[in-house]
Protein backbone atom coordinates (compact mmCIF):
# COMPACT_ATOMS: atom_id res chain seq x y z
CA UNK A 1 0.00 0.00 0.00
CA UNK A 2 2.98 2.35 1.25
CA UNK A 3 4.44 1.47 -2.52
CA UNK A 4 1.08 2.46 -4.20
CA UNK A 5 0.82 5.68 -2.23
CA UNK A 6 4.24 6.68 -2.99
CA UNK A 7 4.08 5.82 -6.56
CA UNK A 8 0.27 8.44 -6.80
CA UNK A 9 3.18 10.91 -5.07
CA UNK A 10 5.09 11.11 -8.34
CA UNK A 11 4.40 12.62 -11.72
CA UNK A 12 5.23 9.57 -13.37
CA UNK A 13 3.58 7.45 -11.22
CA UNK A 14 0.38 8.99 -11.55
CA UNK A 15 1.17 8.79 -15.26
CA UNK A 16 1.07 5.13 -15.47
CA UNK A 17 -1.90 4.57 -12.96
CA UNK A 18 -3.63 6.67 -15.79
CA UNK A 19 -2.24 4.27 -18.13
CA UNK A 20 -3.17 1.06 -16.37
CA UNK A 21 -6.70 2.66 -15.36
CA UNK A 22 -7.01 3.11 -19.07
CA UNK A 23 -6.24 0.02 -20.21
CA UNK A 24 -8.75 -1.30 -17.94
CA UNK A 25 -11.61 1.27 -19.54
CA UNK A 26 -10.44 0.76 -22.76
CA UNK A 27 -11.34 -3.15 -22.04
CA UNK A 28 -14.35 -2.56 -20.54
CA UNK A 29 -15.66 -0.19 -23.67
CA UNK A 30 -14.57 -2.47 -26.35
CA UNK A 31 -16.31 -5.59 -24.42
CA UNK A 32 -19.82 -3.27 -23.81
CA UNK A 33 -19.31 -2.74 -27.19
CA UNK A 34 -18.96 -6.31 -28.60
CA UNK A 35 -22.44 -6.77 -26.37
CA UNK A 36 -24.17 -4.23 -27.55
CA UNK A 37 -23.47 -5.14 -31.42
CA UNK A 38 -25.08 -8.41 -30.37
CA UNK A 39 -28.92 -6.13 -30.82
CA UNK A 40 -28.07 -6.93 -34.93
CA UNK A 41 -28.66 -10.76 -34.76
CA UNK A 42 -32.13 -9.92 -32.86
CA UNK A 43 -33.84 -9.39 -29.78
CA UNK A 44 -32.99 -13.16 -28.22
CA UNK A 45 -29.23 -12.58 -28.90
CA UNK A 46 -29.45 -9.26 -26.68
CA UNK A 47 -31.69 -10.74 -23.71
CA UNK A 48 -29.47 -13.65 -23.83
CA UNK A 49 -25.94 -11.78 -23.50
CA UNK A 50 -27.91 -9.52 -20.42
CA UNK A 51 -29.45 -12.09 -19.13
CA UNK A 52 -25.86 -13.99 -18.54
CA UNK A 53 -24.54 -11.11 -17.32
CA UNK A 54 -27.23 -10.32 -14.84
CA UNK A 55 -27.24 -13.52 -13.43
CA UNK A 56 -23.23 -13.30 -12.51
CA UNK A 57 -22.71 -12.97 -8.84
CA UNK A 58 -19.62 -10.53 -10.04
CA UNK A 59 -22.03 -7.99 -12.01
CA UNK A 60 -22.04 -5.63 -8.99
CA UNK A 61 -18.53 -6.12 -7.62
CA UNK A 62 -17.51 -5.29 -11.10
CA UNK A 63 -19.81 -2.33 -11.80
CA UNK A 64 -18.51 -1.19 -8.46
CA UNK A 65 -15.34 -1.62 -8.82
CA UNK A 66 -15.48 0.02 -12.92
CA UNK A 67 -16.71 3.15 -11.17
CA UNK A 68 -13.93 3.15 -8.85
CA UNK A 69 -11.58 3.02 -11.69
CA UNK A 70 -13.33 5.64 -13.83
CA UNK A 71 -13.05 8.23 -10.88
CA UNK A 72 -9.45 7.34 -9.93
CA UNK A 73 -8.87 7.88 -13.79
CA UNK A 74 -10.80 11.50 -14.14
CA UNK A 75 -9.17 12.56 -10.82
CA UNK A 76 -5.52 11.76 -12.07
CA UNK A 77 -6.09 12.49 -15.19
CA UNK A 78 -7.31 15.64 -14.22
CA UNK A 79 -4.26 16.67 -11.69
CA UNK A 80 -1.84 15.48 -14.43
CA UNK A 81 -3.09 17.98 -17.10
CA UNK A 82 -3.11 20.73 -14.61
CA UNK A 83 0.03 19.59 -14.05
CA UNK A 84 1.04 19.90 -17.60
CA UNK A 85 -0.48 23.16 -17.79
CA UNK A 86 1.44 24.14 -15.10
CA UNK A 87 5.20 23.09 -15.59
CA UNK A 88 4.78 24.64 -19.58
CA UNK A 89 3.80 28.56 -18.69
CA UNK A 90 3.90 29.14 -22.28
CA UNK A 91 1.00 30.82 -23.47
CA UNK A 92 -0.73 30.66 -26.48
CA UNK A 93 0.60 32.43 -29.72
CA UNK A 94 -1.62 35.07 -30.79
CA UNK A 95 -1.92 33.51 -34.06
CA UNK A 96 -2.62 29.59 -32.93
CA UNK A 97 -6.02 28.55 -34.07
CA UNK A 98 -9.35 27.68 -32.14
CA UNK A 99 -8.48 24.41 -33.02
CA UNK A 100 -5.38 24.10 -31.83
CA UNK A 101 -6.92 25.60 -28.23
CA UNK A 102 -9.23 23.13 -28.09
CA UNK A 103 -6.65 20.55 -28.87
CA UNK A 104 -5.08 21.18 -25.80
CA UNK A 105 -7.93 20.79 -23.65
CA UNK A 106 -10.05 18.38 -24.94
CA UNK A 107 -9.24 15.39 -22.73
CA UNK A 108 -10.23 17.14 -19.75
CA UNK A 109 -13.48 17.91 -21.17
CA UNK A 110 -14.28 15.24 -23.23
CA UNK A 111 -13.26 13.28 -19.73
CA UNK A 112 -15.88 15.38 -17.66
CA UNK A 113 -18.52 15.27 -19.88
CA UNK A 114 -18.22 11.37 -20.43
CA UNK A 115 -18.44 10.86 -16.51
CA UNK A 116 -21.62 12.93 -16.61
CA UNK A 117 -23.17 10.64 -19.41
CA UNK A 118 -21.78 7.23 -17.95
CA UNK A 119 -23.71 8.45 -14.88
CA UNK A 120 -27.07 9.60 -16.67
CA UNK A 121 -26.67 6.06 -19.12
CA UNK A 122 -26.87 4.31 -16.05
CA UNK A 123 -29.48 6.12 -14.37
CA UNK A 124 -31.43 5.51 -17.23
CA UNK A 125 -30.70 2.23 -18.63
CA UNK A 126 -29.55 0.21 -15.73
CA UNK A 127 -31.42 1.25 -12.40
CA UNK A 128 -34.48 2.87 -14.45
CA UNK A 129 -34.57 6.79 -13.78
CA UNK A 130 -37.44 7.98 -15.68
CA UNK A 131 -38.32 4.93 -17.10
CA UNK A 132 -41.63 3.72 -18.47
CA UNK A 133 -43.60 0.53 -18.64
CA UNK A 134 -40.99 -0.92 -21.41
CA UNK A 135 -38.20 -0.86 -18.82
CA UNK A 136 -39.92 -3.83 -16.71
CA UNK A 137 -40.53 -6.12 -20.12
CA UNK A 138 -39.49 -9.10 -20.14
CA UNK A 139 -39.23 -11.60 -23.31
CA UNK A 140 -41.15 -14.57 -23.67
CA UNK A 141 -38.29 -16.58 -22.06
CA UNK A 142 -38.69 -14.37 -19.35
CA UNK A 143 -35.52 -12.50 -19.59
CA UNK A 144 -35.29 -8.83 -18.87
CA UNK A 145 -35.87 -7.36 -22.81
CA UNK A 146 -32.83 -5.09 -22.60
CA UNK A 147 -33.61 -4.98 -26.71
CA UNK A 148 -36.95 -3.55 -25.98
CA UNK A 149 -35.77 -0.61 -23.16
CA UNK A 150 -32.72 0.57 -26.31
CA UNK A 151 -35.56 0.63 -28.81
CA UNK A 152 -37.85 2.08 -26.63
CA UNK A 153 -35.03 4.68 -25.20
CA UNK A 154 -33.49 5.71 -28.69
CA UNK A 155 -36.53 5.96 -30.27
CA UNK A 156 -36.65 9.58 -28.30
CA UNK A 157 -34.28 11.61 -30.63
CA UNK A 158 -33.06 13.59 -27.51
CA UNK A 159 -31.43 10.65 -26.13
CA UNK A 160 -30.51 9.00 -29.96
CA UNK A 161 -28.77 12.03 -30.69
CA UNK A 162 -27.05 12.63 -26.89
CA UNK A 163 -25.73 9.32 -27.18
CA UNK A 164 -24.11 9.85 -30.48
CA UNK A 165 -22.71 12.92 -29.10
CA UNK A 166 -21.21 11.32 -26.47
CA UNK A 167 -20.03 8.49 -28.63
CA UNK A 168 -18.05 10.76 -30.48
CA UNK A 169 -16.55 12.55 -27.39
CA UNK A 170 -15.65 8.95 -26.31
CA UNK A 171 -14.06 8.67 -29.81
CA UNK A 172 -11.93 12.07 -29.32
CA UNK A 173 -11.18 10.91 -25.72
CA UNK A 174 -9.73 7.21 -27.31
CA UNK A 175 -7.86 8.17 -29.88
CA UNK A 176 -5.56 10.43 -27.34
CA UNK A 177 -5.53 7.79 -25.03
CA UNK A 178 -4.69 4.73 -26.37
CA UNK A 179 -1.68 6.67 -28.67
CA UNK A 180 -0.97 7.94 -24.75
CA UNK A 181 -1.05 4.70 -23.34
CA UNK A 182 1.36 2.94 -26.14
CA UNK A 183 3.69 5.74 -25.61
CA UNK A 184 3.81 5.56 -21.31
CA UNK A 185 3.79 2.17 -21.63
CA UNK A 186 6.94 2.19 -23.51
CA UNK A 187 5.69 0.69 -26.96
CA UNK A 188 4.98 3.98 -29.12
CA UNK A 189 8.61 3.13 -30.64
CA UNK A 190 9.18 5.48 -33.88
CA UNK A 191 10.07 2.03 -36.11
CA UNK A 192 6.94 1.37 -34.75
CA UNK A 193 4.74 4.37 -35.13
CA UNK A 194 2.45 3.69 -38.03
CA UNK A 195 1.79 0.06 -36.41
CA UNK A 196 0.47 1.76 -33.02
CA UNK A 197 -1.25 4.89 -35.19
CA UNK A 198 -3.19 2.44 -37.44
CA UNK A 199 -4.25 0.55 -34.48
CA UNK A 200 -4.99 3.42 -32.52
CA UNK A 201 -7.73 4.11 -35.04
CA UNK A 202 -8.92 0.81 -35.91
CA UNK A 203 -9.93 0.37 -31.98
CA UNK A 204 -11.12 4.34 -32.36
CA UNK A 205 -13.47 3.46 -35.05
CA UNK A 206 -14.86 0.38 -34.07
CA UNK A 207 -16.13 1.45 -30.93
CA UNK A 208 -17.27 4.87 -32.42
CA UNK A 209 -19.19 3.71 -35.46
CA UNK A 210 -20.40 -0.05 -33.53
CA UNK A 211 -22.11 2.00 -31.13
CA UNK A 212 -23.02 5.09 -32.58
CA UNK A 213 -25.30 2.83 -35.70
CA UNK A 214 -27.23 1.61 -32.39
CA UNK A 215 -29.24 4.86 -31.88
CA UNK A 216 -28.74 5.58 -36.07
CA UNK A 217 -30.42 2.04 -36.57
CA UNK A 218 -33.37 2.37 -34.50
CA UNK A 219 -34.13 6.23 -35.56
CA UNK A 220 -34.15 4.63 -39.18
CA UNK A 221 -36.76 2.76 -38.04
CA UNK A 222 -34.31 -0.79 -38.77
CA UNK A 223 -34.75 -2.28 -35.25
CA UNK A 224 -37.85 -1.41 -33.77
CA UNK A 225 -39.19 -4.95 -34.40
CA UNK A 226 -40.37 -7.26 -31.76
CA UNK A 227 -40.95 -4.46 -29.22
CA UNK A 228 -44.61 -4.72 -29.26
CA UNK A 229 -47.26 -7.15 -27.33
CA UNK A 230 -44.59 -8.21 -24.74
CA UNK A 231 -45.57 -9.12 -20.79
CA UNK A 232 -45.23 -7.07 -18.32
CA UNK A 233 -44.33 -8.55 -15.00
CA UNK A 234 -45.74 -7.10 -11.82
CA UNK A 235 -42.97 -5.63 -10.45
CA UNK A 236 -42.53 -3.59 -7.17
CA UNK A 237 -39.00 -2.14 -8.54
CA UNK A 238 -36.78 -1.86 -11.56
CA UNK A 239 -35.24 -5.55 -12.57
CA UNK A 240 -31.57 -4.22 -13.21
CA UNK A 241 -29.88 -4.71 -16.39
Amino acid sequence: MNRLLNLLNTSIGRKLVVAISGIFLLLFVIGHALGNLTIYIGPSALNSYAHWLQQSPMLWLVRLGMLAIVTLHLWLGIKVSLENRSARRIAYQAGSSLWQRLFEQRMLISGLIIFIFIVAHVAHLTLGAAADATFYRVDERGFVDVYARLVTAFQTPTIAWSYITAMLLVGIHLKHSVRALFQTMGFFHDNYFSLFEGLSWLIVLFVVIGLCSIPLAIQFGWLNHAVAGLSIPSLTGPRFA
